[in-house]
C-alpha cells in the first residue's frame, strides 16, 4: 500500500489541495487614515503612515490610499502652519492694533469730552503696546487727533478740517490693522 492510498483523501475532491487563500481586503488604517487627512490631519498622517509599512508586497491592498493621506495631510498641515505664521507675524494680530480699534469703538458709543479723553488715553496705550513701528506711528497721530480736537472744541474753534484729519488718521489704522495690509 502506498502512502497515497494511506492518506484519507476528502470527498468530492480529486486529489489533496490546500485550502484557498483568505481574500486580502483594503486595509482600515489606509482607509481611517485618508479620512483623517481632511479632518484632522496629524492624526490622518500617522494612520496613514503605519497603514504604508503595513500594505507593503503581499500583505493587505491600500498602499495607493495611504499614500495619498500622507500627502494630503501633510499639505493640510503645511498649510496650517503656514496661515498661522502668517498671521501671527502680521500687523492684524499686533496688540497695538487690537487694541487701538477697540478704543476707537468704545469712542463711537458716545462723543463727550470724558468719552474723548478716555480715547486719547487709550490711543496712547495701544500705541505704547505696539510691536510695529507704523502701527504705534498710526495710533499716536489719532491720539492727537483727539486731543487737538478736545483742545478745538474747548476754545470754541471750528474743528472742521480737524475732522478731516481724523478721518484721514482712522483710515491709515484701518489700513493696517485690517487683513490683506
Amino acid at each position: 500500500m502506498s502512502l497515497d492510498e494511506q492518506v484519507p483523501q476528502p470527498t468530492g475532491q480529486p486529489g489533496f489541495q490546500a485550502p484557498p487563500a483568505p481574500q486580502q481586503g483594503t486595509s482600515g488604517l489606509a482607509v481611517a487614515g485618508l479620512i483623517l487627512a481632511f479632518l484632522f490631519a496629524p492624526i490622518g498622517f500617522i494612520l496613514s503612515l503605519i497603514a504604508v509599512f503595513k500594505t507593503g508586497a503581499g500583505r493587505s491592498k491600500g498602499r495607493g490610499l495611504a499614500v495619498a493621506g500622507l500627502i494630503i495631510s501633510t499639505v493640510f498641515i503645511a498649510g496650517v502652519v503656514t496661515v498661522t505664521v502668517l498671521t501671527l507675524n502680521s500687523k492684524v494680530a499686533d496688540p497695538g492694533c487690537l487694541d487701538g480699534k477697540n478704543a476707537i469703538i468704545a469712542a463711537s458709543k458716545g462723543v463727550d469730552q470724558n468719552t474723548l479723553k478716555n480715547t486719547v488715553e487709550a490711543l496712547n496705550a495701544a500705541a505704547a503696546k505696539a510691536k510695529h513701528d507704523d502701527v504705534r506711528a498710526a495710533m499716536k497721530a489719532l491720539a492727537d487727533d483727539y486731543a487737538q480736537l478736545i483742545e478745538a472744541v474747548t476754545n470754541g474753534e471750528s474743528p472742521d478740517a480737524l475732522l478731516e484729519k481724523i478721518g484721514t488718521d482712522g483710515a491709515n489704522i484701518d489700513k493696517l490693522c485690517t487683513i490683506g495690509s
